[in-house]
């Protein structure tokens, strides 16, 4: 990938027929993830791998959710789910990390946030997480406000906003 991916940067509504190619994304996402900071080959919420996981909440009609694409490839996706009360959800968002920290990250979650202004937004995160920490924090503005126990053997989450 040429060293600008933002310069080439589309970012189109997810569809059906984008998931089995963004899986093999998001599957090399949470599992680098998994890597870095779990000292483990895999890991990711149930369905990363197999594409269920964005058949069901990326496919929601109650979801917000786009693709990110560079030269015709998907590199990464977020999930929304903007509430009418104005106080939003970020349900995912994940990048190829061929294309980390150069901005494809930032802006899917742009994307999103300027789609549906409101009055917050809140997020979860994994504790072990520590570079989705300082994404959110960083580059996105947001605040740790909370943690807690997460019943599905994930351990710690850390709850996550921006705004009021």
């Amino acid at each position: 990938m040429a060293p600008d991916p933002v310069a080439r940067l589309a970012i189109v509504p997810l569809a059906a027929a984008d998931v089995d190619a963004l899986t093999v994304v998001m599957t090399r996402s949470f599992d680098d993830d998994a890597r870095r900071h779990l000292g483990a080959e895999r890991g990711g919420p149930p369905g990363y791998d197999t594409g269920e996981f964005l058949r069901r909440w990326g496919l929601d009609p109650a979801a917000s959710a786009f693709q990110a694409v560079v030269d015709g490839r998907p590199v990464g996706a977020v999930i929304a789910f903007p509430q009418e009360t104005g106080h939003h959800v970020l349900g995912c968002v994940f990048t190829d990390p061929e294309v980390q920290r150069r901005g494809v990250g930032g802006a899917l979650m742009r994307h999103v946030e300027e789609l549906h202004p409101g009055l917050s937004w809140t997020l979860e995160t994994p504790a072990s997480a520590t570079s989705n920490h300082r994404f959110y924090v960083e580059k996105c503005g947001y605040e740790k406000v909370a943690e807690r126990d997460e019943p599905d053997g994930v351990g710690v989450m850390f709850v996550f906003r921006k705004g009021a």
